[in-house]
């Protein structure tokens, strides 16, 4: 399914010394179940359940033409994996498919390479990753404008996962009102004014909001259903107190999201 890795290393099809030999982890992301037993019954309840990290395990096949190319690619190997020092790094893969896709990622133990006898210009890595977000996105942003004038228009969402938008409020307006009529659920503002030539910003996953010095506007967020983006269409609703000049506008940015491949 996985036809190549092209980051943090080029490994697969597109690599002459790094295969692909086995991949886990491109199903879902691991559970977390709200459970507790019925006294006195069989069973259980089940209150809730939420997508939690993601587990990813390879076997990288090495492989050169001589000892000293074999243990020059091994090492490389290792640095493009150095990611307690790296921090958490863009895992990149394309699928036989042709879907491009991406999550970020830290390593979750050590990277086993053992050395066998013998074998002085072949050998297998193990890699276990780790994605603090459960699903994959498209390598490909997605962008799309809603003027205040028009007031409203119909975001359409790929991929089989709700993801979460970001949007830049363009001045000039005042107390700006965000709404995703197809979920009912709003982002709206009291005493915001954004004067023309600037903007502020909504991270709806992180629930946060900046103006473009970076300074939060938090304090005047009047309703806060910081929303998500549905698969397939959704209309976004917006108002305001508009004024003359400047781009009047907001443009929301997203990622399609995918639960496994």
């Amino acid at each position: 399914m996985i036809e190549d890795i092209t980051a943090p290393i080029a490994i697969g099809l597109a690599s002459s010394y790094y295969s692909l030999r086995s991949a886990e982890g491109f199903g879902s992301g691991g559970v977390n179940v709200v459970k507790w037993n019925r006294p006195g019954f069989h069973g259980i309840k089940t209150a809730r359940a939420f997508w939690r990290e993601r587990i990813m395990r390879f076997v990288v096949g090495v492989r050169a033409d001589s000892s000293a190319t074999y243990e020059e690619k091994r090492r490389d190997l290792e640095a493009a994996f150095d990611l307690p020092r790296d921090g958490l790094t863009w895992l990149k893969f394309e699928t036989v498919g042709g879907l491009k896709l991406q999550t970020q990622v830290q390593l979750n133990a050590s990277i086993q390479a053992p050395l066998e006898a013998g074998e002085i210009t072949i050998g297998n890595f193990r890699i276990e990753l780790v994605a603090e977000d459960p699903l994959f996105y498209s390598q490909t942003e997605s962008t799309q404008d809603i003027t205040f004038t028009d007031g409203s228009g119909a975001v359409v969402l790929g991929g089989n996962a709700p993801v979460y938008p970001t949007i830049r409020i363009h001045g000039n307006v005042t107390d700006p009102v965000i709404t995703n009529t197809t979920l009912s659920k709003i982002v709206s503002f009291s005493g915001l004014v954004i004067p023309a030539g600037e903007y502020v910003d909504i991270d709806m996953f992180n629930e946060t909001a900046v103006d473009q010095n970076g300074d939060s506007v938090f304090d005047t967020i009047d309703s806060d259903d910081f929303w998500w983006l549905a698969e397939g269409s959704n209309t976004v609703t917006i108002s305001g107190s508009v004024g003359g000049s400047g781009n009047r506008k907001i443009t929301l940015t997203w990622r399609s999201g995918y639960i496994g491949i």
